[in-house]
C-alpha cells in the first residue's frame, strides 16, 4: 500500500492518471478503516467471592443458646412471680394479726374484775406447772417474761386498772403457748407475730452469736457477739429475740441465749 502511494506521489510519473487516482482514494480509504477498527483492550471480569456457608454445627449451637436463654427468662419470671405472691401472703398474714391485736384490745377493755381476777389465776397456775418441768434453755427466758408479765398484771388488777392487767395477762398466755406447744416452729419464716416485752430481760450469750438486723438467718450480719456478752431482751418473733447491745439492736436466736446463773 505504502508503494502504490509513493508511486502516485513520484515525480518521474506522467500526468495525473484517473485510474492511479481512484486506485489511491481506496488504499486510503482501507488505511482509515484499518486504523478505526482496531480492537479495544479488554476489561478483565471482577472477581465474586462465593458466600460462606454456616457449618450446621454453628446453626445447632445458636438454636441451643436461644433455647437456654427462653429457659432462663422463664425461671426468673417464675421466681419473680414467686416472690410477689411471697410478699403479698406476708402483707395478709400482717393485716390479720394488726385486725386480732385490735379485736383483742377491745376485748380487754371490756374487761371485769372477776374476769380479770380468773385470768390471773389461771396464768398463774400455767406457770407454776413450768416452774416444776425441766424446759429448754431458750424457753426459760420466755417462762421469764412471762412471769414478769403476770406480776404486772397483778399489781394494775389490785388498782383496778382492769383493762391493762388484761393485756399482761395475754402477752403472759401467749409465751406460755409458746412454751407449751410442741407444734410451734423453732426458726422464724418472717410471719411470725412480733411480740413487745413491756419488762425488758438481761440475758448473755452461750457462745458467739450473729447480730442480724431481722429475725431469719438470710438477713444482713451486723456484729458477731463473743461468749458472755450480756445483752437486753425487749421482744421476741418466732425463735428469735430482738436484744440491745450497747448502742447497736438487732436480732439473735433464742437458742444462743441464756439467763444469768442466779
Amino acid at each position: 500500500m505504502t508503494r502504490i502511494l509513493l508511486q502516485a506521489e513520484s515525480p518521474d510519473s506522467s500526468s495525473a492518471n484517473p485510474a492511479r487516482i481512484r486506485t489511491l482514494l481506496i488504499a486510503i480509504l482501507i488505511i482509515f478503516i484499518l486504523s478505526s477498527c482496531e480492537t479495544p483492550e479488554s476489561i478483565p471480569a471482577p472477581i465474586v467471592e462465593p458466600v460462606p456457608v454456616i457449618a450446621s454445627q454453628d446453626e445447632k449451637l445458636r438454636q441451643e443458646i436461644a433455647y437456654l436463654k427462653k429457659l432462663l427468662a422463664e425461671k426468673d419470671e417464675l421466681i419473680k412471680n414467686q416472690k410477689i405472691r411471697q410478699q403479698d401472703q406476708a402483707k395478709a398474714l400482717q393485716e390479720v394479726n394488726k385486725e386480732a391485736t385490735r379485736a383483742q384490745v377491745k376485748l380487754h377493755r371490756l374487761a371485769t374484775k372477776p374476769s380479770t381476777a380468773s385470768a390471773i389465776a389461771e396464768t398463774e397456775v400455767a406457770l407454776a406447772h413450768l416452774k416444776q418441768i425441766k424446759i429448754p434453755a431458750a424457753d426459760q427466758i420466755l417462762l421469764i417474761q412471762a412471769q414478769q408479765l403476770t406480776e404486772t398484771a397483778s399489781t394494775l388488777f389490785s388498782n383496778d386498772q382492769y383493762a391493762s392487767a388484761m393485756n399482761y395477762v395475754a402477752q403472759a398466755k401467749h409465751l406460755i403457748e409458746l412454751i407449751t406447744n410442741p407444734n410451734r416452729k423453732k426458726e422464724s419464716n418472717g410471719h411470725s407475730m412480733l411480740l413487745e416485752f413491756h419488762t425488758p430481760i438481761k440475758l448473755h450469750t452461750k457462745a458467739n452469736v450473729n447480730l442480724r438486723n431481722a429475725p431469719n438467718t438470710q438477713s444482713r450480719i451486723i456484729s458477731t457477739l463473743k461468749k458472755a456478752t450480756e445483752v437486753t431482751a425487749n421482744a421476741s418473733q418466732g425463735a428469735w429475740l430482738r436484744v440491745q447491745v450497747n448502742q447497736n439492736q438487732g436480732w439473735v436466736l433464742n437458742t444462743g441465749l441464756e439467763t444469768e446463773k442466779n
